[in-house]
């Protein structure tokens, strides 16, 4: 039989998801994760020896539900072109039902690529940025991409648009995304 997940585990990864999201890693401290998740600090320190340590299993989480929301159910008998428009529409869906993760990954993106000690974060996300990629690259060899596309610039905009400051600017951004990259006759 498999083991249950840890009640006190989850708890203390999503106080810390919601506390690094709205004031990201350097401005939360271990206290107020302990606070926020209603436990002992020392317990926190039971399961994650490090800030560090707790900071990067929450983004590597939130970039597991991530990728599991825009790569997990893929039908077979979809086009290209299809499977792209659902990508963009699953990810701006993502982006603005799932504020806490977005808020996360935009605040501290940047931070998770130069930081040399989150190798797994980083790997993670450079991973997710491949699968968008690869994606992009199936669709050109396909012909449903435009010729002009670069995949791999096209994937730094697609994974940037979670910046948009607002909901109704990032629908507005996905029709234009989908118009941008998917030739005229599909």
């Amino acid at each position: 039989m498999g083991r249950k997940p840890n009640n006190t585990k989850l708890k203390i990864l999503e106080a810390a998801k919601l506390a690094f999201a709205k004031k990201g890693y350097d401005g939360v401290s271990i206290d107020e994760i302990a606070q926020r998740a209603n436990v002992r600090k020392s317990l926190i320190y039971y399961y994650f020896p490090s800030k560090e340590i707790l900071f990067e299993e929450v983004w590597v989480n939130s970039i597991d539900e991530l990728e599991n929301e825009l790569f997990g159910e893929q039908e077979n008998d979809d086009t290209y072109a299809t499977r792209i428009k659902k990508f963009i529409r699953r990810y701006i869906d993502f982006l603005t039902s799932k504020k806490a993760i977005s808020d996360l990954i935009r605040r501290e993106r940047t931070k998770v690529l130069d930081q040399e000690t989150w190798t797994n974060a980083r790997k993670k996300y450079e991973s997710f940025l491949d699968k968008i990629e690869n994606m992009l690259l199936e669709g050109k060899k396909n012909k449903c991409i435009n010729e002009n596309i670069d995949p791999k610039i096209a994937t730094e905009m697609i994974a940037s648009v979670d910046s948009a400051p607002r909901k109704n600017l990032l629908k507005q951004l996905e029709e234009m995304l989908i118009k941008v990259l998917l030739k005229d006759n599909i």
